[in-house]
């Protein structure tokens, strides 16, 4: 402390000491010198910190508009996900993840499990529920333009056939469309999405992707092995999901069955006396060694008519569904390219008209046009054989392929039903892949 305090007074008595008079003038000449130099390096000074400063700001500037750009980027990216990806959720109940276009499918395999050789001995309905249950699904459909409060347009059945993601149902169950929005639920309650692969409404069914994987497969039976009094097993979502995966039991009340005469002709079911509901639809007629005979497909449903329902035979599904996993659609099938539908035997009476199929409308690829047929002319015959039903037309029909000419018998009635004429047109045959035409028949 006294070193401090006796310097500080050495420094008062220094200041007091008084300088000669030219030394002071000459040290003031200096001074003003010195201070007009002070001013130019004050002003120097000055103006370098306010060009640091400036630089500061601008720095910090650029930093928050930097931060700023980042912040609205990270927001824009952020949003235009939410939009095409979270929100998508949002505006269907569908959960849409987005299904690989990738097919793992190899070209000529069958992703069906199938066994042609019958294992020996019969299981319980207990053991049997237990092995085919975790391979039947719920099938939920909506509309492709649904919102978020919209229902399902329908509600059925599906069977898993392949771990890769491959479910077999109803072409009707779907909406005979690869349109819609398709959910699937598990029988343990877990849910995701797929897409209608291919569809064919002749036959009933329609294939369904997802990207889920690792699923159980069900195993499928020979249904020409099928006889007449076996047991049989239906498991589905009768009336839908609030009822999934019910048991019934029954028998095979016959086989080779033409169930409606319509534009299901094509297919021979097996019919069964095994309860069967609506949303049943899809899923399987079962053996009781546990393997599938065939997919319930449809029921009479009349006030004075219970215990008959019909299933597509496995070995039908199995011909199809291979072929809409390779190609999207049944190869080999043929069309006229039109619409129409059938005249009745009373109908026949009332209008002085003959049996037959009644053209509603021709479609624009179609040749009908060019060689004479017109709106409201009605087809008699194809290639001689009479025109009685759907059934006799289609069996015909599918006789020939693709490019192949037939013949049709005419019938053209007139306004006054007098002079009415019949005539024979010969007419090349088109390709049916599905979705890709018009329905060729119609029961309107």
């Amino acid at each position: 402390m006294e070193e401090n305090f006796n310097e500080e007074t050495n420094l008062k008595e220094e200041e007091k000491y008084e300088y000669p008079s030219e030394t002071l003038k000459h040290s003031r000449s200096e001074n003003l010198e010195n201070e007009k130099l002070n001013e130019d390096d004050y002003a120097k000074d000055k103006q370098d910190n306010f060009s640091v400063i400036m630089g500061r700001k601008t720095r910090t500037f650029l930093i928050s508009a930097l931060a700023v750009l980042l912040i609205l980027v990270i927001f824009l990216v952020s949003y235009i996900i939410y939009s095409f990806g979270v929100f998508k959720d949002f505006q269907s109940p569908v959960s849409l993840m987005n299904t690989s276009e990738e097919n793992p499918h190899v070209s000529g395999e069958s992703e069906i499990k199938f066994e042609n050789s019958v294992p020996e001995g019969e299981l319980s309905a207990e053991s049997i529920y237990d092995i085919v249950s975790p391979s039947v699904v719920g099938v939920v459909v909506y509309d492709s333009y649904a919102d978020i409060i919209s229902d399902p347009t329908s509600e059925g059945s599906g069977i898993v056939i392949s771990e890769k993601g491959y479910i077999v149902t109803n072409s009707h169950v779907v909406g005979n469309s690869k349109q819609n929005n398709i959910k699937i639920v598990l029988n343990t309650g877990e849910e995701f999405s797929g897409k209608v692969l291919g569809y064919d409404s002749k036959t009933d069914l329609a294939v369904i992707k997802t990207d889920k994987t690792g699923l159980k497969a069900a195993t499928f039976g020979n249904s020409d092995e099928v006889k007449v009094g076996a047991s049989a097993l239906a498991l589905g979502n009768p009336l839908g999901l609030n009822f999934a995966s019910s048991l019934t039991r029954g028998i095979v009340s016959a086989i080779n069955r033409s169930a409606n005469g319509g534009p299901k002709s094509l297919v021979k079911y097996i019919q069964t006396d095994a309860a069967i509901n609506p949303g049943n639809s899809g899923g399987p007629l079962i053996n009781m060694r546990g393997q599938i005979i065939g997919i319930n497909s449809t029921k009479i449903a009349v006030a004075h008519c219970e215990g008959m329902g019909f299933a597509i035979p496995s070995n039908t599904v199995k011909t199809i569904v291979d072929d809409i996993i390779d190609k999207g659609y049944v190869s080999g099938r043929v069309r006229l390219g039109m619409t129409g539908k059938m005249v009745s035997n009373y109908q026949a009476q009332i209008y002085n008209v003959p049996v037959g199929l009644i053209v509603s409308e021709i479609n624009s690829d179609s040749n009908l046009g060019t060689s004479g047929v017109k709106v409201g002319d009605i087809i008699t015959k194809i290639n001689g054989v009479s025109v009685t039903s759907f059934d006799a037309f289609y069996s015909e029909l599918y006789n020939h392929k693709a490019g192949e000419k037939i013949s049709l018998s005419i019938f053209r009635p007139s306004r006054t039903r007098m002079n009415s004429e019949t005539f024979d047109v010969n007419v090349v045959l088109l390709e049916d892949k599905g979705e890709t035409q018009q329905e060729s028949i119609s029961k309107k």
